[in-house]
């Protein structure tokens, strides 16, 4: 028995001190074919330092193996190791396809993707095989050069593919034409994708397109798909309530949100949605909930204190609207609010300031203009009143009761 066949039968018994005398035995005395042999199985159980030994002993006379050699360097994180492997292989080798490939994964690695495309180019030149097409495929789509990744993708037997790699080429396909723009041919794809084999990304990709397209009713009957083979799916919820929401199935909405919800209840999104939906259902309880609880995790409160500033205001819960006040507020409807709340507590100076400093940015809001004209007459600014009731009158030029106001005033 050779020295190479003692080692692996000791590694099967698990006596790695044997394991190891044998090794060094073989070194010496075993010939090169069966040392290359010892070394592919060494390196496929994991024993990386021992099949490096080997390969090294022989990669000048069997240079094949610096591809090898080039594959446990980037394993070890040595990538200018592993290049320097595979310079060694001279592009008329009939390994220099194989070292092209080991390339552009490493050139990936190092986040050079247009080099590794390059890579990918030179090995589609001397081969048609269907991983290194598709392999192209995939580094112009993440490159973004979606019309070449179509093309390579076009020359791909979507069964083939999808066996070999678990990847669908109609996918992939409707994901690049989606990226640019051409939503109809995207569509075609997909669907096919999903036809073929169910995935979810493909569905949700899918959906989602069909949502954006405004084409609702067929969005929901994927989301719906997606909602039923796997519910665990990430972050399908919120769109899927969007598009429900947009066939006026509120109660529906609201509660895939909710479904939602549970699966993170910090998702702004979500609250977002539930609240609005929940209002919409006459449930002003909740959707005040809903944005409290938003707002304790919201980096940016403005959405949050628009929408509780308006519940407030019609719920005549001044008081908690101007509880809401800060100096940051950038929305306009928000201090107009506040200003309004101040208003109805009469507390008149706070309001008039407040309006005061809203002039210059609602000038061409009528409603605004006419609470201005009357609040500026209530502080006896006549002049100013009646200036604010003519650029009223100028965009709502047949309200009567504005007229009277400026012939009194």
């Amino acid at each position: 028995m050779l020295n190479s066949e003692k080692m692996v039968a000791s590694i099967a018994n698990q006596d790695l001190a044997h394991a190891d005398k044998y090794f060094e035995k073989a070194l010496l005395e075993d010939d090169s074919e069966v040392l290359i042999e010892l070394a592919e199985y060494l390196e496929s159980i994991g024993f990386l330092p021992q099949a490096k030994r080997v390969y090294e002993q022989v990669r000048y006379d069997y240079p094949e193996v610096n591809i090898s050699l080039a594959q446990i360097a980037a394993e070890d994180g040595d990538i200018e190791g592993a290049f320097l492997y595979l310079d060694a292989i001279n592009e008329d080798s009939q390994d220099y396809l194989s070292a092209l490939l080991v390339m552009a994964d490493l050139y990936q690695m190092e986040g050079l993707s247009d080099v590794a495309r390059d890579k990918l180019l030179l090995a589609r030149e001397l081969s048609d095989d269907p991983l290194i097409i598709f392999g192209l495929a995939e580094m112009e789509m993440e490159v973004e050069n979606y019309q070449a990744a179509i093309s390579q993708y076009a020359n791909l037997d979507n069964r083939e593919i999808l066996e070999a790699t678990g990847v669908s080429t109609y996918q992939r396909i409707g994901r690049a034409y989606a990226s640019l723009g051409k939503f109809e041919a995207a569509i075609e794809f997909l669907e096919k994708s999903v036809e073929i084999e169910y995935e979810d990304e493909a569905v949700f990709e899918l959906a989602g397109i069909l949502y954006d397209q405004e084409e609702y009713q067929k969005a929901n009957l994927y989301f719906k798909q997606l909602d039923t083979m796997n519910p665990d799916f990430a972050g399908y919820e919120y769109l899927y309530a969007l598009s429900l929401h947009e066939e006026h199935k509120i109660e529906d909405a609201l509660r895939l949100v909710q479904q939602g919800l549970a699966k993170n209840e910090f998702d702004v999104n979500l609250l977002l949605a539930a609240s609005q939906y929940a209002y919409e259902l006459h449930d002003s309880a909740s959707a005040v909930s809903y944005l409290l609880d938003a707002a304790k995790v919201a980096e940016d409160d403005e959405e949050i204190l628009l929408r509780l500033s308006t519940i407030y205001l019609e719920e005549e819960r001044y008081e908690d609207v101007l509880a809401l006040a800060h100096d940051d507020i950038e929305t306009l409807v928000t201090k107009w609010n506040i200003a309004k709340a101040y208003r109805e507590l009469e507390e008149e100076d706070e309001a008039f300031e407040a309006y005061q400093a809203l002039e210059k940015d609602l000038i061409d809001n009528p409603e605004f203009l006419q609470e201005y004209a009357y609040l500026l007459r209530e502080f006896a600014y006549y002049d100013k009143a009646r200036e604010i009731a003519e650029k009223y009158l100028i965009l709502v030029p047949d309200d009567v009761n504005m007229t009277e106001f400026l012939n009194e005033g």
